[in-house]
């Protein structure tokens, strides 16, 4: 699976396509966006690091070498990337609202897997919500989704 993404992707360097043009593989936007929450703070916590490959993990059913596979790759394609919208658009374009608040969800459990909740973090999962084109109640379902886990983990 991997290798098929690693060809198409260098297939897509040596077309030179423009930017807009670009249709990610959705493992690679979900978890572009979460390695960019991390960073929100320019503070990228090893907590923040082990709550990504938990979420990738559990959501697209790989392991860990894959999950580290595919952050390298990710790392890469987001150097290419001046900034977050091709990633974002391709879920935009292709996920439900029930999968758009399940990333979401995934990008409030990065944000609060350091237990700490900072402005830059609050206002990108805002962010979020206008490019994955979602209303506010999707984005506010998604956190109250992602504390509930956080709270059944502290309980545990």
């Amino acid at each position: 699976m991997f290798d098929k993404l690693k060809t198409f992707l260098s297939e897509q360097k040596t077309l030179s396509p423009r930017l807009t043009e670009l249709e990610f593989d959705e493992q690679v936007a979900v978890c572009a966006i979460l390695l960019e929450v991390a960073e929100a703070d320019r503070d990228f916590a090893p907590e923040e690091f082990k709550e990504i490959i938990l979420q990738l993990r559990a959501y697209f059913g790989l392991t860990r070498e894959q999950v580290e596979d595919l952050v390298t790759l990710t790392k890469q394609e987001r150097e290419r990337s001046s900034d977050l919208w091709p990633f974002t658009n391709a879920i935009a374009r292709h996920y439900n609202p029930d999968k758009k608040q399940e990333v979401l969800a995934m990008v409030w459990q990065v944000i609060f897997a350091d237990d700490r909740l900072d402005p830059y973090e609050d206002q990108l999962a805002g962010r979020l919500q206008s490019m994955l084109l979602v209303n506010h109640s999707v984005l506010m379902a998604a956190k109250a989704q992602a504390r509930k886990i956080q709270q059944a983990r502290a309980d545990r």
